[in-house]
């Protein structure tokens, strides 16, 4: 518990994806991996579906978003340092929090606590699966590592049991948007690691 950052820092840290965004960036580092090239092209065809431009940069600091998403290794005791892989940001004063309670119980309300006394509701993840018991193995939270756009959302699939819980929870959070899965078991690693080659943003609010 000691090492629950305040909400303010996980708010700066979600700062630089935007909503309402028009364009997804993509890392470099994207092109040296060989798993994640087939779902790259899965992620373009579905963004060229609906229309949303992307590109890949070798500095994501001159566009103000990171290019790699940080993972969370639920075997590591400092999950907050991943805070931005546990809580998204789904607009209207409301924040998503990944199934976390599954996970520790107690980092989860205590985070909640300090998103609700920012004047957010928080809308939690969780599934049937859920027995009492989730092992670091377990990649059940990173279906919240979601492209977002202004038209569509992407969510990592993983042919789990999970899949379409996670795509029908995602979905009535975004009623007036698309939402879409793509397979991304690959980019799951033994760990419990997802690694997020993308930032979407709003070009027009980057300065």
């Amino acid at each position: 518990m000691e090492h629950l950052e305040v909400i303010k820092v996980s708010e700066e840290k979600m700062s630089s994806e935007h909503l309402n965004a028009n364009k997804v960036y993509f890392a470099t580092e994207i092109l040296n991996d060989s798993n994640m090239m087939p779902i790259y092209s899965k992620l373009c065809m579905m963004l060229d579906i609906y229309d949303v431009e992307h590109e890949i940069i070798e500095d994501p600091v001159t566009h103000s978003c990171k290019a790699l998403k940080p993972a969370w290794l639920v075997n590591n005791v400092k999950i907050t340092d991943h805070v931005d892989c546990l809580v998204r940001n789904i607009g209207d004063k409301r924040m998503l929090m990944t199934n976390c309670a599954e996970y520790d119980s107690e980092v989860a309300k205590a985070l909640k606590k300090k998103i609700e006394a920012e004047g957010y509701e928080v809308v939690e993840l969780s599934y049937s699966s859920f027995d009492g018991v989730r092992e670091a193995k377990d990649t059940s939270w990173a279906y919240i590592n979601y492209i977002h756009t202004s038209k569509v959302i992407i969510v990592p699939m993983q042919h789990a049991k999970e899949d379409k819980e996670a795509l029908q929870q995602i979905k009535a959070c975004f009623p007036h948007l698309a939402v879409v899965g793509v397979y991304a078991d690959p980019c799951f690693g033994n760990e419990g690691e997802f690694i997020r080659y993308s930032k979407s943003i709003n070009e027009s609010m980057v300065s």
